[in-house]
């Protein structure tokens, strides 16, 4: 089988009003680059992903080609285009720019802690049935009141973790 062309939709259009910081999280510096660098980079590497298209902030377009696309030499981000209001008008501007086949890749920019065996393992994932969400168990925290009798319980419940297929 023949692998499908892949397009990474990466989220950095977010105003980070709960890290309570002037500068927006996908922005902020760790180890000498912007949080965001780090996503875009594993997608660059990545053998999977055919093309990037990177999702801003209004006013953010040219900043985010000169001071992070281009001084770390992104080549697969083949679009940087406005995000919207909330989170999923984010991810609409980014779907209207995929072209119609091939599978689509949605990450928040803010969570750098992506790697290529997470893509491969969404990739296999996708291939097999059609839509994936990477996800992680939940410790620690119950979604409800509950009284725990089994220490299995824990195990019935995740969260989904970036990127979403």
């Amino acid at each position: 089988m023949q692998k499908k062309k892949c397009t990474a939709i990466v989220l950095a259009a977010g105003q980070g009003r709960r890290m309570g910081t002037k500068t927006q999280k996908q922005y902020l510096e760790i180890i000498g680059k912007p949080v965001l660098c780090y996503s875009l980079e594993v997608f660059q590497e990545s053998e999977i992903i055919d093309e990037i298209i990177l999702v801003v902030g209004k006013g953010q377009e040219t900043y985010c080609k000169k001071e992070i696309v281009e001084k770390y030499q992104i080549q697969k981000v083949k679009k940087i285009v406005t995000g919207g209001e909330e989170r999923y008008h984010s991810v609409w501007n980014g779907l209207k720019e995929v072209s119609k086949d091939g599978y689509v890749f949605i990450h928040d920019g803010a969570r750098p802690f992506i790697d290529q065996e997470m893509i491969r393992r969404v990739y296999e994932e996708v291939v097999q049935h059609k839509a994936c969400v990477a996800g992680m168990p939940v410790k620690g925290i119950a979604p409800f009141p509950v009284f725990i009798s089994s220490s299995s319980l824990p195990d019935l419940y995740g969260t989904n973790q970036p990127p979403t297929l």
